[in-house]
């Protein structure tokens, strides 16, 4: 799932659609995304817009992903994810043992084989949450994050512009967290967009 409804205003416009590398922003997030479901490693990808947002609704379509709208206007992060889980769970699968992974618009950096290695620590059995430890980024909460669906329901407990991770302390519901090289930086003003040149790439086999 990946939450495309925010307002960019630090960015000073919509970010998601800024162009870095002759891809937008949004974009760079669902072609890896569309890897990961060529690989087998994902199912379906839910992009979840602001009401009314026919452009990324057009670029979720251009990389088959579900354009899901939101139900009201100016909707927070929480009901930007409550939206998605609704999503996922209305379409409906025969699979009892689902997660979902919660992939940041603004992060272009994603990589597949952090996506990998994230879903082979859940398939594994026995962790619920899992979320990537950047070497790079050393104290920062790394992104994706994979909640396994018998988590799903905590969703309703969310709160403004807060995600699963306050919620799954208040439970005392561990964060299993993976190492892995590099970092994934976010795009919230346009000098972040230009430093993002300037991030050593990693290069995995």
């Amino acid at each position: 799932m990946v939450p495309a409804a925010g307002r960019s205003k630090r960015f000073g416009g919509d970010k998601l659609l800024a162009r870095w590398h002759g891809r937008e922003l949004l974009g760079h997030v669902l072609l890896k995304l569309g890897g990961a479901r060529a690989a087998g490693l994902l199912g379906a990808t839910v992009v979840v817009h602001r009401l009314g947002d026919d452009a990324v609704r057009a670029l979720a379509a251009e990389y088959r992903c579900h354009a899901e709208e939101m139900r009201v206007k100016d909707g927070d992060l929480s009901m930007t994810l409550r939206t998605g889980i609704d999503s996922v769970r209305s379409r409906g699968s025969a699979d009892s043992h689902q997660a979902i992974l919660i992939c940041l618009g603004d992060q272009p950096m994603l990589r597949l084989d952090v996506i990998k290695a994230m879903i082979e620590t859940w398939a594994g059995g026995g962790v619920m949450a899992v979320r990537p430890a950047y070497r790079d980024a050393p104290g920062e909460p790394g992104h994706p994050l994979l909640v396994d669906q018998s988590l799903w329901h905590l969703a309703d407990e969310m709160r403004g512009d807060t995600g699963f991770a306050p919620v799954l302390a208040r439970h005392g519901i561990g964060v299993r967290t993976i190492p892995v090289a590099g970092k994934n930086p976010d795009v919230d003003t346009p000098e972040d967009l230009q430093h993002l040149d300037e991030e050593p790439k990693v290069v995995t086999a």
